[in-house]
């Protein structure tokens, strides 16, 4: 491909030429350099180099189909080319090409394993495909080879929850908060890592620091005031799940979540109104109404009222409708079948 002395000056300025199979290394050169190298036109045998150099100016474009074309044939032509499957990756991955894009990413590692980008790039690519635990293996090694990536940390962090390995996801929850960036991802998560543990006593702290990056944010003094009932501060859960539904009383779970409050105080009449409220807005509820069912029957003990207990079985059994794969669900079908007879119909059924 001929080119203008100029511009040849110009692209050797953006990118470095080497002997091996990896034979060009992106340094961000100018989009208008290679825009320009594209318009004068090539050699029908284009070397791999240039037909590289023309698929990124086409990817720049947004032209990823036609690039997709190019670099097939790079890779074809040399098949040790790690930065041209790198590219096909995000070419395929544009166009929505999950798998594809996913198995350019995994030759990209295997050609170029010292590269924190290719990992990173294979980290997402699972994580797009619900891969969790694989993805977080590519966001760990990825801080191995750059500690100080936030995007790798935070990765690692997230996917290793949803793979359901907590002390891992803590560990590196926790090297994210270090790195002093973006502090409200970061404590977010670690406060879910703490809850995954079931250490919420840890993550009410985390959610208090939280508050004081983001201010009086209503979704996290919902979470707050969660985790202050999971580690069983009922009376500090209170004040701030009140101060939430007085700001959002349109979510149905946060007068669910107060319904639930309120029960465990032992405010049964209150704890109703809050569940008919949380079922009210959000029919589709399953816990509103198995937690209103219990309420409503802890209120028929109280008045002797058996229009209250047939309530609560129908809102129970509304539930198991809504969730019928449902935590406990064998202990909600013994409260329909015996509930008259629980001394407690709370017992065992504490969510």
């Amino acid at each position: 491909m001929w080119m203008r002395p100029s511009l040849a000056r110009g692209l050797k300025g953006g990118l470095l030429v080497s002997e091996g199979k990896n034979r060009v290394v992106a340094a961000g050169g100018s989009v208008l350099t290679l825009v320009f190298c594209l318009l004068l036109g090539c050699s029908p045998r284009q070397p791999p180099t240039d037909l590289y150099l023309d698929a990124v100016a086409l990817r720049e474009l947004g032209q990823n189909e036609l690039a997709v074309g190019k670099l097939n044939a790079v890779v074809a032509a040399d098949p040790g080319f790690a930065l041209a499957y790198a590219e096909l990756g995000k070419a395929h991955q544009a166009l929505g090409h999950r798998e594809k894009a996913l198995t350019a990413f995994e030759q990209a590692v295997k050609l170029a394993p010292w590269s924190a980008e290719n990992y990173l790039n294979l980290g997402r690519i699972r994580e797009l495909l619900g891969k969790y635990p694989e993805a977080a293996e590519a966001y760990a090694r990825a801080v191995e080879l750059d500690p100080k990536s936030f995007e790798a940390l935070k990765g690692a962090a997230e996917c290793y929850l949803k793979a359901g390995e907590s002390t891992k996801s803590l560990m590196y929850c926790q090297l994210a908060e270090k790195s002093g960036e973006k502090p409200r991802e970061a404590l977010s998560l670690l406060a879910r890592a703490y809850e995954a543990q079931k250490d919420y006593e840890q993550a009410v702290g985390v959610y208090r620091r939280l508050l004081t990056v983001v201010g009086d944010d209503p979704n996290v003094l919902l979470a707050l005031g969660v985790a202050c009932m999971r580690a069983g501060q009922y009376d500090r859960a209170k004040p701030i799940l009140i101060s939430v539904s007085q700001r959002r009383p349109e979510n149905g779970a946060v007068w669910r979540d107060l319904g639930y409050c309120l029960l465990k105080l032992g405010d049964i009449d209150q704890a109703v109104q809050m569940y008919r409220k949380s079922v009210d807005l959000d029919p589709t509820d399953w816990e509103a109404h198995r937690g209103l069912g219990v309420a409503l029957v802890l209120k028929a003990r109280q008045s002797e009222d058996a229009r209250l207990q047939a309530e609560a079985v129908r809102h129970w059994r509304r539930s198991l409708v809504l969730k019928p794969d449902q935590p406990k669900r064998e202990i909600l079908e013994k409260l329909i079948r015996e509930h008259s007879k629980l001394q407690n119909p709370l017992q065992e059924l504490d969510y």
